[in-house]
């Protein structure tokens, strides 16, 4: 009896010892901050964000940036403008990476939109084509939301108006050689006016994720031609769902900024699933310290098994300072595991406005921060302590973007507020 007493004893000792050191939790550490190497005031360097492997693309005013990386250290390789670039076309309000293509969009172009392809040869990026809707039309924001899977492009128009004013289209290109063609012109089933269908898409294989007010569309294509699959909506109505959508082969990550999860507007995400052709809701994301305003799924960025979702205005280090919430899927269950916030985060740097996941690799745009001049934190995800973090490191170059690309995202956001506001009324 004494020996099986002084046994249990034995592991029960070891069970404390052990499950401690197996229960460490993952670190997220911010491991640089990346700025224009030729940064100034109202540039809004990160007002978007995307990253592929060891390539960030960063949009800034009438600029793209490219950062590379070689070991753990971030190094500016190249900046990007448009050929035919000028004053408030918003070129850089979107981008999206694909190995060596970007893709990149200037949605008030000639007051119509567009969006242009650069490729990469060596250390070189040159521009491969610039693309326009068959049909565009004054107004329409072509190139608003883009996003590249190889060699097809998404781009939306959130303000087109086949099925009634503002009602939104999405345009797929694709890629044969070095030429781009446009394949399909994509508007939703039910459309109405005001929907902008378009305001956010993303694209994985054949299939791509259109977000409108209130709504997510998914189309498939099969050969050349793309149907409308499923039309997805939140569990609780929750509002701007759609404001941001992310996709990952069969899965979908949809961001509803405005929706009343633990408080009034504290913003939640949604799961959904594909099982053959039918979408099913997985989990709803809330943050864990969720507060009034805080605008929770402002951005969102789904890599596999792990989801990157932006909070503008969450207030851990002031007000409108920014966080970012890390979840990871184990089955079909989604746990918070971290929550990001900027070393030097400060009030109104709307830090997480744009977000983008790669591995273990995530790319957090602050575009208010310093003035508006802007930038850009790299975390990386890896268990126990992490060494200091390194100075932000600059690019080379000096040209300097053109004003008024602030005005631009700044429209945007603010119709994005109106119609969520007269929506609640309507109610």
């Amino acid at each position: 009896m004494k020996k099986m007493i002084f046994e249990l004893f034995v592991c029960m000792l070891l069970v404390t010892s052990v499950v401690p050191v197996a229960s460490i939790a993952v670190n997220w550490t911010e491991t640089q901050k990346l700025l224009a190497s030729d940064g100034a005031a109202g540039d809004l360097f990160g007002a978007s964000v995307s990253l592929s492997g060891d390539t960030a693309l960063i949009g800034a005013n009438q600029t793209v940036y490219v950062f590379t990386r070689a070991g753990t250290t971030w190094a500016q390789q190249a900046k990007l403008l448009a050929s035919d670039g000028a004053a408030f076309d918003g070129f850089g309000v979107s981008v999206s990476l694909s190995g060596d293509t970007a893709l990149i969009g200037a949605s008030n172009d000639d007051g119509k939109g567009s969006a242009y392809i650069f490729t990469r040869t060596g250390t070189t990026w040159t521009q491969q084509a610039k693309l326009l809707a068959s049909d565009g039309a004054a107004e329409d924001y072509f190139g608003w939301s883009v996003s590249l899977a190889g060699d097809t492009a998404l781009i939306g128009a959130n303000k087109d108006d086949d099925n009634g004013e503002d009602s939104g289209s999405a345009y797929v290109f694709t890629r044969t050689g070095t030429t781009w063609a446009q394949q399909a012109k994509l508007l939703a089933s039910d459309g109405t006016a005001n929907n902008r269908f378009g305001w956010s898409v993303s694209l994985s294989g054949d299939t791509a994720l259109i977000g409108s007010m209130g709504k997510v569309y998914v189309f498939t294509r099969a050969g050349t031609t793309w149907a409308q699959q499923a039309k997805l909506l939140g569990s609780d109505s929750a509002g701007g769902f759609g404001i941001s959508v992310s996709l990952a082969s069969d899965t979908c990550l949809v961001g509803a900024a405005a929706g009343n999860g633990s408080e009034i507007f504290s913003g939640s995400a949604y799961v959904f699933t594909r099982t053959g052709t039918t979408w099913t809701q997985q989990a709803t994301l809330l943050a864990s310290d969720g507060v009034a305003n805080a605008f929770f799924g402002w951005s969102v960025s789904l890599d596999d098994d792990t989801a990157l979702i932006g909070a503008i205005n969450d207030s851990n280090n002031g007000v409108r300072s920014g966080s970012a919430y890390v979840f990871t899927r184990t089955g079909t269950t989604w746990t918070q595991q971290a929550k990001l916030l900027a070393s030097d985060g400060a009030v109104d740097d709307w830090f997480a406005y744009s977000v983008s996941l790669s591995g273990d690799t995530t790319l957090i745009g602050a575009w208010k921060k310093d003035n508006a001049k802007g930038s850009v934190y790299v975390f990386i995800k890896s268990g126990g302590n992490e060494p200091p973090i390194v100075p932000p490191v600059n690019g080379t170059g000096n040209n300097k973007p053109t004003p008024g690309f602030e005005l631009i995202v700044f429209i945007g956001a603010f119709a994005l507020a109106l119609v969520i506001v007269r929506k609640r009324k309507s109610k």
